[in-house]
């Protein structure tokens, strides 16, 4: 479905993403954890075009999609959200989802359907998040990449998004998934990658990662063990 290979970008004497390659399958939730600045968010804004690589490949379903704009790839079917939540505050949730070509079962699927015709602005942190993943919905997507979708959230708001983002695992819909609480993307993930410094350090099950040294050490500091450990649980 996905696959980066040997990415580099760099930002004057500083490599962002320095040979970065990973591949996605059809079927799988993969998640991308790091510490600040490991590269995570440029990595997202490489494969979704709104940055150039400066050497290596991006291939979405077979083909390259490097230089190609934003909207040429969500119409392609590789659809992100973004950290800061996008919706159109002033307009209702109904009217959110028909601007963007949606309809009531979206709303429905993210549970927004008995709010629809509240004004977006009045909506919890985690409404908002779940009407800009209903947005991303609408757009149809073959890949679905998320940018810390749980940030933010209640530990109830946290498990309204968890049923939501496994109803959409049950669709079919492959995901990609930032996120620095470890607790709800291991439970949602089947595979992890990490970055440090813009490299990958370690790919691999969930389970393995947090018994990792160098994940440990990279993620959560010399000091990170029962942090790590506690993710798990």
């Amino acid at each position: 479905m996905l696959k980066v290979d040997g990415v580099v970008k760099k930002f004057g004497e500083l490599a962002a993403l320095n040979g970065v390659s990973f591949e996605v399958g059809g079927d799988e939730c993969l998640g991308i954890i790091g510490p600040n600045g490991a590269g995570k968010t440029t990595l997202f804004n490489v494969i979704t075009g709104f940055i150039k690589p400066d050497r290596g490949d991006v291939r979405f379903r077979g083909a390259s999609v490097v230089g190609k704009k934003p909207n040429s790839l969500v119409k392609m079917g590789l659809v992100r959200t973004f950290q800061l939540i996008k919706v159109f505050r002033h307009m209702s949730v109904e009217e959110n989802i028909l601007a963007a070509d949606g309809d009531g079962d979206i709303l429905k699927k993210v549970g927004l359907w008995e709010k629809r015709s509240m004004v977006a602005s009045k909506l919890s942190q985690g409404e908002l998040r779940r009407l800009s993943i209903g947005l991303a919905l609408a757009a149809k997507p073959r890949l679905l990449m998320l940018d810390e979708p749980f940030s933010g959230l209640s530990p109830a708001e946290s498990r309204d998004l968890d049923r939501i983002i496994r109803d959409l695992k049950e669709d079919g819909i492959p995901l990609v998934i930032i996120e620095h609480k470890l607790k709800e993307l291991f439970n949602l993930a089947d595979r992890v990658l990490v970055l440090n410094f813009g490299e990958v350090i370690f790919e691999g099950l969930p389970g393995e990662a947090v018994r990792n040294k160098r994940v440990i050490e990279a993620y959560l500091g010399k000091n990170g063990a029962h942090g790590v450990v506690h993710a798990e649980s």
